[in-house]
């Protein structure tokens, strides 16, 4: 339900709002009137009652999405980028995301003193959406290296990487089922991982 500020004027200053119209004030059991309302009161009008919800405004290219702080971690980088990804600002999104792959992750912790390493999952993510912003931006080679990267680290989605929308133009590349083809033989494989390095070798 959408509710609208209203402000009486000094000349309804004694006056009631219900449901959008000014009502006189209601005489108590003494013969006093109830004393008036705030000024500034919240009430629900009409036409704001069953307008439709328009969508929120969508912001100017220039404008921040989310908070005006700098992400600190690899998982807030990926998530600003995003936003930025939703709202089809494919270039400050590729900026965030290449960010998030020197950020602080949620990976190991190698030394005390430093912070935790990016994990493999927030790198695989973070590279994943870098292809969709390069395919996005026309820079299909860029984007084919970034999935070579995502792939490396061990995303098998394979039914998802042909039917992202984002990826639409890597697809038209002829490179793009050849790259999915040996990642997904070798994922395939019965004697894949650490005991194919011994078996799987003829």
């Amino acid at each position: 339900m959408l509710l609208s500020a209203t402000t009486c004027s000094s000349a309804s200053a004694g006056l009631r709002i219900v449901s959008g119209r000014r009502v006189p004030p209601v005489a108590s059991r003494r013969g006093v009137a109830a004393p008036a309302r705030p000024q500034h009161s919240l009430v629900v009008s009409e036409q704001s009652r069953w307008a439709p919800l328009a969508p929120p405004p969508r912001a100017a290219a220039g404008e921040p999405l989310g908070s005006e702080d700098e992400p600190e971690t690899a998982r807030e980088a990926i998530e600003l980028g995003n936003k930025y990804a939703k709202a089809a600002r494919w270039q400050e999104a590729l900026a965030v995301y290449e960010k998030a792959l020197t950020l602080p992750g949620t990976g190991l912790k190698r030394f005390k003193d430093k912070p935790r390493l990016i994990s493999d999952g927030e790198r695989s993510a973070a590279l994943f959406n870098i292809a969709c912003c390069q395919a996005q931006l026309g820079d299909l080679r860029s984007g084919l290296v970034a999935m070579a990267g995502c792939l490396e680290l061990g995303y098998d989605d394979f039914a998802q990487l042909r039917s992202d929308p984002d990826l639409e133009p890597l697809r038209q590349d002829e490179r793009f089922e050849g790259l999915l083809k040996r990642f997904e033989r070798s994922s395939s494989s019965p004697l894949s991982g650490f005991m194919g390095a011994f078996f799987g070798k003829k």
